[in-house]
């Protein structure tokens, strides 16, 4: 398989997500930057942000890794080796291979973008798929944790006692479904 090899329906498929939101940068920087640009997998960043901001990330985390940095489009088959990036406004689901979008819609609270995300991903790639929550405030992820453990899926959450802010991590391991609890160094 090439670099960026489109992944072909009937291949093994990997993914891993990582959701975060406040104090989530500090940790994907560092997880990224020790990554091999190699692994075979898909990467996908879940930054639970508010609708109306611009995302950094696609200027920042290509100065700590080689491999691509992409911010992700509708219909967009996933890649190997390549770290996709959530719009902010936009609700990102999995459909086998394929991205989707749609208008990002709250009801109250904080969206659930992260939650919504990991679903989508257990439902279409079932035992290949890693969740990791970092560092943020809130508890979006959490909700979807037994989905991932249910299809077969290994559960990371970033140590609470390295995280800038615990409540994600915290609210994650509180639903019993954390299989690893790591430092961001651990987790790379």
């Amino acid at each position: 398989m090439t670099h960026t090899e489109p992944l072909k329906e009937n291949e093994n498929k990997s993914f891993v997500c990582f959701g975060a939101s406040a104090g989530g940068l500090k940790p994907y920087l560092h997880i990224f930057s020790l990554l091999p640009s190699d692994t075979s997998f898909v990467f996908i960043v879940i930054h639970h942000q508010p609708s109306n901001w611009k995302t950094l990330l696609l200027d920042i985390i290509p100065g700590f890794t080689s491999m691509p940095v992409k911010l992700v489009e509708d219909g967009e088959i996933a890649e190997a080796n390549c770290i996709y990036i959530g719009p902010p406004g936009q609700q990102v689901t999995m459909t086998d291979s394929k991205f989707r979008l749609s208008p990002l819609i709250k009801n109250r609270g904080w969206p659930q973008t992260i939650s919504n995300f990991l679903r989508s991903l257990a439902s279409s790639q079932t035992k290949n798929t890693i969740a990791v929550i970092l560092s943020g405030l809130d508890s979006d992820g959490a909700a979807a944790l037994k989905s991932i453990k249910d299809a077969g899926g290994i559960v990371i959450v970033q140590d609470f006692h390295t995280a800038e802010q615990p409540a994600m991590p915290i609210n994650a391991v509180d639903t019993g479904c954390v299989d690893f609890l790591l430092s961001p160094k651990e987790i790379a």
